[in-house]
């Protein structure tokens, strides 16, 4: 391991950062730069060419509000909720902005003046989503909105996977085949693993797993566009992305997780956008949690 040290001032402006925890953050255009942390296998420094050089421009945006999310934020507690949740009424409204707001020419420009001054949009190339409903569901509005195929992606799904609360822990989840995803979304491009049975097929996932899992799923993305210049939105999950970008960054998940309430270093509303710039040397946050999209009476956890 070793140590890099980031000089303490925003790439876009100049001007200086303030400190937030352990992150370095120019007010102004909220820029989060890999922090002053230990990171294995990067040199972690910015500069403002390399800023506007070729890179992966990564997107990871959690699913509308689904029927689980509606229960929690009804009852305060989870009891009511099924292991694979549809979307709710305000989550296909949602997914609606979602999409318009995607494939809108001037969305992400106009929320970062002077930042790719060259480009039109977001111009999405590739577009992810997990094998749960609300993923898909979600997925689906924006490739309608943006002229994209989905692709599910096995390894992307919420952590736990499929699982009742409450539950022991130990039932076993098959979730849908093969034949269930091509009858219900036809052009969702599937995995070549999934067969006719379940795609899940097992009890609730630890943590252990989970982590582990995740690890692979940015191993994947990475070997898959890492060199490129791609834009690519991973459509996920709220409790999937915090630890997405724990691994990609090289943050500490938060101890005591889910032990009597929930902690996480990244916190996602439905529908948020979160970009995360990957060049040759550098990882930069430019934004998290964007929901410039959404008026504020569909604005959900």
């Amino acid at each position: 391991m070793r140590l890099h040290n980031l000089e303490q001032r925003c790439t876009m402006c100049a001007g200086e950062m303030r400190r937030v925890s352990v992150r370095g953050v120019c007010p102004t255009h909220q820029l989060i730069s890999t922090p002053l942390h230990q990171h294995s296998e990067l040199q972690l420094r910015l500069a403002p060419a390399e800023l506007h050089g070729n890179a992966l421009k990564l997107y990871l945006i959690r699913h509308t509000e689904s029927e689980n999310n509606a229960v929690l934020a009804r009852n305060g507690a989870p009891e009511e909720r099924v292991p694979d949740p549809e979307l709710t009424d305000i989550g296909h409204r949602q997914a609606e902005l979602l999409g318009e707001h995607l494939a809108h020419p001037e969305a992400e420009p106009r929320q970062l003046p002077g930042w790719d001054s060259d480009r039109r949009g977001y111009e999405l190339t590739h577009l992810y989503c997990s094998l749960m409903t609300r993923s898909i569901l979600t997925a689906q509005y924006i490739a309608g909105a943006c002229g994209l195929n989905v692709t599910a992606h096995e390894d992307i799904y919420e952590y736990g996977g499929l699982f009742e609360h409450p539950g022991d822990g130990k039932t076993k989840f098959e979730g849908p085949g093969r034949d269930y995803f091509e009858s219900r979304f036809p052009a969702l491009d599937l995995p070549d693993t999934l067969g006719t049975s379940g795609w899940y097929g097992r009890p609730r996932e630890s943590e252990t797993e989970f982590l582990a899992r995740t690890r692979r799923a940015v191993q994947d993305i990475l070997e898959a566009h890492g060199a490129s210049n791609d834009a690519v939105a991973l459509v996920v999950h709220g409790d999937f992305i915090d630890q997405f970008i724990n691994e990609l960054l090289g943050f500490a998940r938060r101890e005591q997780n889910y032990a009597g309430h929930w902690v996480s270093n990244w916190a996602m509303h439905n529908t948020s956008v979160t970009r995360i710039d990957l060049h040759a040397e550098t990882r930069t946050v430019v934004y998290t949690n964007r929901i410039d999209h959404l008026p504020s009476k569909l604005v959900t956890w």
